[in-house]
């Protein structure tokens, strides 16, 4: 009880800190791990066929006697673009929200998918001027 209002005190523990009462969250919590799986398997499809192509072009390619002109830079960002999309959204969302980490995936996800199609028509458009 303070000495002067009669309103008692509370007990304070003198081993217990201010750092041992704050919880803090964890960067990864369990939905959020859950997001991370769900949009990993989202952009290994990409990466499923940048390796396709990677394995299969450069044979279509020589098949139509055009061995010489296999696009290797856009076989090759193709393969790339969806793994840096996607550790970027991850680095990016480690101390978001989880609503901010669906955006970050999803457009990481669309500028992966947008990006695929763009290095889709730029092989083709290079193929063409054969």
């Amino acid at each position: 009880m303070s000495a002067t209002d009669g309103i008692p005190e509370p007990a304070l523990d003198a081993a217990a800190t201010p750092a041992q009462h704050e919880r803090r969250d964890p960067s990864w919590p369990v939905p959020a791990i859950v997001l991370a799986i769900v949009f990993g398997v989202l952009f290994a499809w990409f990466l499923y066929q940048a390796i396709g192509n990677l394995v299969n072009v450069p044979h279509a390619y020589a098949a139509v006697g055009m061995a010489d002109r296999v696009p290797w830079v856009l076989l090759i960002g193709g393969i790339a673009l969806p793994v840096v999309f996607y550790v970027g959204a991850a680095l990016i969302g480690v101390r978001q929200t989880l609503a901010n980490r669906v955006l970050l995936f999803a457009a990481g996800l669309a500028a992966t998918s947008a990006t695929a199609l763009a290095l889709y028509a730029a092989s083709a458009f290079l193929a063409s001027r054969a």
